[in-house]
């Protein structure tokens, strides 16, 4: 009897910490949505994901309380025009990691329900497809702001 429990135990202990060490696998770090325009209803996010597992990971979405629609996208060179495409998923390599920033991948938030202010917050939650959800505040920023950050 008391072996069965300390085996019970021991599986617990484990799915504990394999669950925080699944968690801790993925970090978001420089997270920004930006401002919106006014009269506009779109925006787009912004941030830096790290993957210090052994596997890849997949991000095949977003959501959010102020956006009913978030996509991967990324801008690609087409025909000598830098076009907007939406994709399905971004794999994070295994000890990688994938940066979203202006004409490169980010997410794009559609159909706002309110204006986005600099100064803000947003929360976002990160869809995985072999990863639980990860929920992060984004500050929200101004393009002015925005463009003063990367020439420092």
């Amino acid at each position: 009897m008391n072996r069965i429990l300390l085996q019970i135990a021991t599986v617990t202990v484990l799915s504990i910490f394999s669950s925080f060490m699944a968690y801790a696998q993925v970090t978001i770090t420089s997270p920004y949505v930006r401002a919106t325009i006014p009269g506009t209803n779109v925006s787009s996010a912004y941030m830096e994901i790290s993957n210090t597992s052994s596997k890849p990971m997949v991000l095949v979405g977003a959501s959010a309380k102020v956006s009913d629609k978030i996509e991967i996208h990324e801008h690609v060179m087409n025909n000598g025009m830098m076009k907007m495409q939406k994709r399905d998923a971004l794999e994070i390599p295994a000890e990688g990691k994938v940066v979203l920033q202006p004409s490169g991948y980010h997410l794009m938030m559609f159909n706002l329900t309110q204006r986005l202010k600099d100064g803000e917050k947003v929360t976002l939650t990160l869809h995985f497809k072999n990863h639980e959800d990860q929920k992060i505040v984004v500050p929200v920023q101004s393009i002015k702001r925005e463009k003063k950050a990367q020439h420092h």
